[in-house]
């Protein structure tokens, strides 16, 4: 079985690598990760849920346009304001080979407020303040703003892996057919 990802970075390649492993619908069978790098066709920093979700999807889409695969992924991280706060989620779409898709979605964590105004008030974007806020070079590559928020308890990796573990139950659960 052939799965595209939209993308080449270590990471969020693992991760995906990592939920394949884990799910149930994937045991004893064959896996081959094809990495890409597609453009997503919008904004580079996605402000809303849908932003974020049409970013994975025309990621996931790009990718069916290159390569022959059994599934697409497309995936993404930012945050949405909901209500007065933001929270910062990850999200995840998966394409079959016959245009049937479907979302997933990380857990959600609430954005701390001195980094909400440098977002949503300087239009700058998270990895760079939260390299210059951490004192950590290349914040973003490592355990990521969840990590850093939550004290380790929860990681990029494993947002990626939720986000994916929830998208793919409905291309093989009876309750979806």
């Amino acid at each position: 079985m052939k799965i595209a990802i939209w993308t080449k970075s270590p990471p969020k390649v693992a991760a995906i690598e990592e939920a394949i492993k884990k799910c149930i619908y994937f045991e004893n069978k064959n896996i081959e990760i094809i990495p890409l790098k597609v453009e997503s066709n919008i904004s580079d920093m996605p402000l809303s849920i849908e932003e974020n979700m049409l970013w994975a999807k025309n990621r996931a889409e790009n990718s069916k346009n290159e390569v022959s695969a059994d599934f697409y992924i497309g995936m993404e991280w930012w945050t949405s304001k909901i209500g007065e706060k933001a929270y910062l989620f990850w999200v995840v779409y998966i394409l079959d080979n016959n245009w049937k898709w479907h979302y997933g979605f990380s857990n959600m964590m609430e954005v701390p407020e001195q980094f909400e105004k440098r977002l949503y008030e300087n239009w700058e974007e998270l990895w760079p303040v939260l390299t210059e806020v951490t004192w950590v070079a290349w914040a973003s590559k490592k355990t990521w703003a969840f990590g850093h928020w939550s004290d380790d308890m929860l990681v990029r990796k494993d947002q990626f892996m939720f986000a994916f573990l929830s998208a793919i139950p409905p291309f093989y659960n009876k309750y979806y057919n």
